[in-house]
């Protein structure tokens, strides 16, 4: 993973600089430094993925809520029926995941739910060369996703187990998601409006950043994509009330702003040490 990373940052660094000589990655610094620093100077593009992602989910959501029949247009015939099924059970949260786990196994499970959630994430991101347009498409389409898998949980008297299913990982792995993607509106916005700068050199700034907060989510995703593979299909022990999944979710989601809001300085404290 390490490896990995290290060539990601270095292949983007590459194509944003050419071939200009570069010092060599430090991840440490990368991730307890930079990309903190680079969150916090850049929150706003994260907002605004943020907001659109929930208004767009909001409508979904009271549609779905009103008109059951809004459900297939917004997801397809196929996926609404999976929830349904869930929802008019009296299945516990943690049954939603627990037959795809059983039958792939939980490390496979997370492998691929970390596959398509970062394919998701660099899709947001890497879109924001068609001047955001494309990143708006994605945080469209997983707005109406998330509402109306909300509506349906209210449609049938069960959006609070609904909210239960994704809440201990998706209490990361959405924020990821709108970092990726304010990070490709980062880059969109950079060339429409690329102020007193040529819109090359606009571009290239605002890439360099967009690149550390992208990179910056594949962390996220693995551990997101370890705790839906296998701690949210658990519906017995600790995990089998709504509450405790909340709880999960409510700690893992204050360790990333804990780390986004003070990762660089709490680092710079203990090297003071």
């Amino acid at each position: 993973m390490i490896e990995y990373l290290n060539q990601l940052v270095g292949r983007a660094h590459g194509l944003v600089y050419g071939r200009r000589s570069r010092p060599p990655v430090r991840l440490g610094h990368l991730f307890g430094a930079e990309i903190p620093q680079t969150f916090r100077e850049n929150w706003r593009y994260v907002a605004v993925a943020a907001g659109i992602t929930v208004v767009v989910a909001a409508l979904a959501y009271l549609l779905v809520s009103i008109d059951y029949r809004w459900s297939a247009t917004l997801l397809g015939p196929s996926f609404p029926e999976a929830i349904e099924d869930f929802a008019t059970s009296d299945k516990p949260a943690g049954e939603y995941f627990a037959d795809a786990a059983q039958m792939l196994g939980g490390a496979n499970f997370s492998a691929m739910l970390m596959s398509n959630n970062i394919q998701v994430a660099l899709k947001a991101f890497a879109l924001g060369v068609t001047l955001g347009l494309g990143t708006l498409y994605v945080l469209i389409m997983n707005g109406l996703m998330l509402g109306a898998f909300l509506g349906i949980g209210a449609h049938y008297g069960r959006l609070a187990d609904l909210i239960a299913v994704v809440s201990p990982h998706g209490a990361i792995e959405i924020p990821a998601i709108l970092i990726a993607a304010g990070a490709g509106l980062m880059m969109g916005y950079a060339l429409i409006n690329p102020g007193d700068r040529l819109r090359g050199d606009a571009f290239r700034i605002a890439a360099v950043k967009a690149v550390k907060l992208a990179v910056g989510t594949v962390p996220v995703f693995v551990v997101a994509a370890l705790i839906e593979g296998l701690l949210s299909p658990q519906h017995a022990g600790p995990l089998a009330g709504n509450e405790a999944r909340f709880l999960l979710g409510g700690l893992v989601f204050a360790a990333l702003a804990l780390y986004l809001g003070y990762g660089d300085r709490i680092l710079t404290r203990a090297g003071r040490s």
